[in-house]
């Protein structure tokens, strides 16, 4: 089913957001539930935050030990947007949208223990299938890798990328990820909010095997460069990229970058996480239930 053009009529659930915190990370941009606890990943930080479900700090842990975990200039950031839980380690993985955002982290949470990846070899294959690369979310689907492609480059071009399992372990442990696990490249047509083509920004998934996704309206036509935020929308697709035209959501004002699903008794909850585009303001952690209105 094809997504609507114009998102300004959806369903606007900005109200039914509850804040839990404010995080001590600014640039949030991706969230996943791991082990009962929430891990937040920043694009100008070297270091993933650890939350309880409701947003209260666990501490900070290195991706690269002995650096300093403080904010990075745009210059020098790995631009890290996507995390991803992988067994009992996590994937962070940079968005490979220019020099130096090709490297990646397998993280074991419980230890601290880290192994550097090199993805400039997988990333210089996807060159093949996209103009402008801004990798920005990933989950695992049965024996898939599924990583979110967000188009707020010119071409507008955000997608589903499917890497094989097996392989993907295969090269984890040689410490660099190539495009002999490449699967697909599938289009994600999103429309527009307020007249702001809409860009993919996180994926997580729901028990159903559809994946939950986040894309936001930025005026931009740089994966490096920020823009007038008009607001995010919260979705559902199946893995191959197409989008249910419900249940779909619209949160006005903010860019969310994160989302995953928690369960909540017998039903759903997401939490959220939003890039203020400021360094010295936190990132916000919502929840809000699924779907909106349960």
């Amino acid at each position: 089913m094809d997504p609507p053009g114009r998102l300004d009529d959806t369903d606007d659930v900005t109200d039914a957001l509850t804040l839990l915190a404010h995080l001590n990370l600014s640039a949030a941009s991706g969230l996943v539930v791991h082990a009962g606890s929430l891990f937040t990943v920043a694009d100008n930080r070297l270091a993933v935050l650890r939350t309880t479900l409701e947003g209260s700090e666990l501490g900070l842990i290195p991706l690269r030990p002995g650096t300093s975990s403080l904010p990075l200039q745009k210059r020098d950031k790995p631009d890290f947007e996507a995390v991803v839980a992988w067994g009992r380690t996590l994937l962070v993985l940079g968005s490979g949208s220019g020099p130096g955002r090709s490297a990646g982290v397998q993280l074991d949470p419980d230890t601290g223990a880290v192994r550097v990846l090199d993805l400039s070899p997988l990333y210089r294959s996807l060159g093949a299938h996209l103009s402008e690369l801004n990798i920005e979310g990933g989950v695992v689907v049965a024996d898939q890798l599924i990583l979110a492609q967000r188009g707020n480059g010119a071409g507008n071009e955000n997608a589903l990328v499917l890497l094989d399992c097996l392989v993907v372990e295969r090269e984890l442990h040689a410490g660099a990820l190539t495009g002999r696990g490449l699967r697909q490249v599938l289009p994600v047509r999103l429309g527009t909010l307020g007249g702001v083509p809409l860009s993919l920004t996180d994926v997580s998934l729901l028990p159903s095997a559809d994946l939950v996704f986040t894309a936001a309206a930025e005026a931009t036509s740089s994966p490096w460069e920020d823009g007038a935020v008009e607001g995010s929308v919260i979705g559902v697709m199946d893995c191959a990229g197409q989008v249910a035209s419900a249940p779909l959501a619209v949160v006005k004002g903010l860019k969310l970058e994160g989302v995953c699903v928690v369960p909540a008794g017998q039903s759903l909850e997401l939490r959220l996480v939003a890039d203020p585009d400021d360094d010295a303001a936190r990132a916000p952690l919502f929840r809000l239930p699924w779907p909106p209105g349960a």
